[in-house]
C-alpha cells in the first residue's frame, strides 16, 4: 500500500474520529517533497473535501452548533480567511529549502501542545 493510501486512510479517520488529521495529512505530504506552493494547495484541497465530508456526516447524525456562541461563524469564518492570507505573506518569505523545515518544526510543537496540553 502506497504511503498517499496510508496518509489519506489515515488522515480521514482521525478527521472523522477526533476532529484532527491535518497534522497527519501535513506530515505524509511533506515525504512527497513537493514545492511550497504545491504542498500548501494540495493540504487544503484534501482538507476540503475531507472537512465537507465529516461535516456533512456529522449534520446528518444530528450534530448542531448548541455549544457554540451566537456570534462563533459570523466571527471565526472571516478570520480564517483572515489568517489564511497573513500565512500567504509569511510562506512568501520562507525560501523553498527551509519551508519543509519549518513545516516539520510547527508538526512537532502542536504534538507536544497535544501531549502537554490537551484542549
Amino acid at each position: 500500500m502506497s504511503a498517499g493510501v496510508c496518509g489519506g486512510a489515515l488522515s480521514g479517520f482521525l478527521a472523522g474520529l477526533f476532529g484532527i488529521g491535518g497534522a497527519v495529512r501535513g506530515l505524509f505530504l511533506m515525504a512527497f517533497d513537493l514545492p511550497k506552493e504545491v504542498y500548501i494547495v494540495t493540504a487544503g484541497a484534501i482538507a476540503l473535501i475531507i472537512d465537507t465530508t465529516r461535516l456533512t456526516t456529522y449534520f446528518r447524525e444530528g450534530a448542531r452548533f448548541e455549544q457554540l456562541p451566537p456570534w462563533g461563524l459570523i466571527v471565526f469564518i472571516p478570520a480564517s480567511f483572515l489568517g489564511a492570507k497573513i500565512a500567504k505573506s509569511v510562506v512568501n518569505k520562507i525560501p523553498q529549502q527551509y519551508f519543509r523545515k519549518v513545516v516539520a518544526v510547527f508538526l512537532l510543537l502542536v504534538g507536544i501542545k497535544l501531549i502537554l496540553l490537551p484542549v
